[in-house]
C-alpha cells in the first residue's frame, strides 16, 4: 500500500513539474502534506512547509483537483481520501520550537530596558511598507534580537557598522545602544531616510544616511571602510549577489562580518545552493551561522497586490504572521572579494519563486 502511494506521489510531482519552473521534488509535496496536518490556513501551510509560496499554491491546487484537498470556506482541508493518504504515509507535523526565544537562541530582553522600550515606541511611527521597494518589516523584537545577536558575536562594540536597506530600522536600534563607533545607512526610500534622520537628530545617534539605489556602485567613501554589514535583500539570485556583494565590498579586511536574511518562501533550496556557492567561491567568505526562522515579519498592507496572491488557492488575507526568514552570518577570509559593478537590468527583482513583488 505504501509503495503504491509513494508511486502516486511521484506521478503528482511529475505533473506539477509541467506547471512551473520552480524546482519541485517528492519531498516538496510531502512537506506540504505534513504542514496541512497542523493547519488549514494557506499562509501557515506556506510557513510550515518551508517551500516557495508559489509552489505551495500549485501543489495545493493539484491536490484539490485530484480530490485530496477541498476548500471549506477560507480554509484548505483534507478530504477523507487525503486523510487516508497522510495516515498511510505516517505524515505528521509537530513544533518543538522554544516558546521563549522562538528558536532564535537569543533573548533580546537581556538588552538594556531603556533601549528596548525606546525602540518599541520609535518604530510605531515608521513609514508603511510599500510594494514599490519590495518592503516588509520585521516585528520589533526581531530587530532587537538582531542587535543582541550581533553584540554576542562581537560585531557591534567599537565597530563601524553599515546597513544596506533599513526598513527594519536596525540602524536606530543599534544606535540606541551607543556601542558602535560609526553607523551608516544606504536606503533607496527617501521616506525611511527622512525618518531615520529625524530620530537620529532627536536622540543624538549620529547615523550617516545615503539615499542610494544599490544597482549603482558604492560611493568611494564607503568602500572597504566597515567592520560589520547587515542587509535584508530581495531574493532573486542577481539581487542576492548585488545586496550581499555590496555589503562585502564595504568591509575592511579578513574576519569582518555580514548578516542577511533568506527565506524558503521565495527561495528554493536550489537557489540556496547557488547562493552558497557564490558566497564561498566568488566572494571568498565563510558561513559561520544559519539560524532558521530567526526573523518574523509583520503582515503588510499590499498583500492583495503580490504575485503570490494570484497563485493563492483561497483569497483571504493572513490573520497571523506567516512570512519568516533564516538569519545568515558570514565572515570574510583573506582574498575575499565584494561586488561593486553597476547593475543595469531592471528585472533583477523578479523570478518564478518571488511571491511578494
Amino acid at each position: 500500500m505504501v509503495i503504491r502511494m509513494l508511486n502516486m506521489l511521484k506521478d503528482i510531482v511529475d505533473n506539477i513539474r509541467t506547471r512551473t519552473k520552480i524546482p519541485v521534488y517528492e519531498r516538496s509535496l510531502i512537506n506540504v502534506l505534513r504542514a496541512m496536518t497542523a493547519t488549514s490556513d494557506f499562509w501557515q501551510i506556506v510557513r510550515l512547509s518551508k517551500e516557495p509560496l508559489n509552489l505551495v499554491a500549485i501543489i495545493l491546487t493539484k491536490l484539490e483537483e485530484i480530490g485530496y484537498v477541498a476548500k471549506v470556506g477560507n480554509e484548505l482541508k483534507f478530504t477523507n481520501k487525503g486523510k487516508k493518504l497522510v495516515e498511510e504515509l505516517n505524515l505528521f507535523y509537530r513544533d518543538y520550537t522554544c516558546p521563549k526565544c522562538k528558536g532564535r537562541g537569543i533573548l533580546y530582553d537581556l538588552l538594556d530596558k531603556d533601549v528596548i522600550d525606546t525602540f518599541i515606541q520609535i518604530q510605531k511611527n515608521r513609514p508603511n511598507a510599500i510594494r514599490k521597494y519590495d518592503q516588509g518589516y520585521v516585528l520589533p523584537e526581531v530587530t532587537l534580537s538582531r542587535v543582541a545577536l550581533m553584540d554576542q558575536m562581537g560585531d557591534l562594540r567599537g565597530k563601524e557598522v553599515i546597513i544596506l536597506g533599513d526598513d527594519d530600522l536596525v540602524s536606530i536600534a543599534v544606535g540606541l545602544t551607543n556601542w558602535p563607533k560609526k553607523i551608516a545607512v544606504l536606503e533607496i526610500d527617501e521616506r525611511l531616510i527622512k525618518f531615520i534622520e529625524k530620530i537620529s537628530n532627536e536622540y543624538g545617534l549620529n547615523i550617516e544616511t545615503y539615499v542610494r539605489d544599490l544597482r549603482k556602485p558604492l560611493p568611494n567613501e564607503l568602500f572597504g571602510r566597515f567592520d560589520t554589514f547587515q542587509t535584508d535583500p530581495s531574493e532573486t539570485l542577481p539581487a542576492l549577489r548585488m545586496f550581499i556583494g555590496r555589503g562585502i565590498a564595504t568591509l575592511k579586511g579578513p574576519r569582518c562580518a555580514g548578516y542577511f536574511g533568506l527565506t524558503r518562501i521565495e527561495a528554493s533550496l536550489d537557489k540556496w545552493s547557488k547562493l552558497q556557492k557564490i558566497l564561498l567561491n566568488e566572494f571568498g567568505v565563510v558561513i559561520t551561522d544559519v539560524i532558521r526562522d530567526f526573523s518574523i515579519y509583520e503582515n503588510w498592507e499590499y498583500v492583495e497586490e503580490m504575485t503570490g496572491w494570484k497563485y493563492a488557492p483561497v483569497k483571504v488575507k493572513p490573520r497571523e504572521n506567516w512570512y519568516i526568514s533564516t538569519m545568515y552570518r558570514i565572515e570574510t577570509l583573506p582574498g575575499f572579494r565584494g561586488f561593486n559593478d553597476p547593475v543595469i537590468s531592471e528585472d533583477i527583482y523578479v523570478d518564478d519563486e518571488l511571491a511578494t513583488v
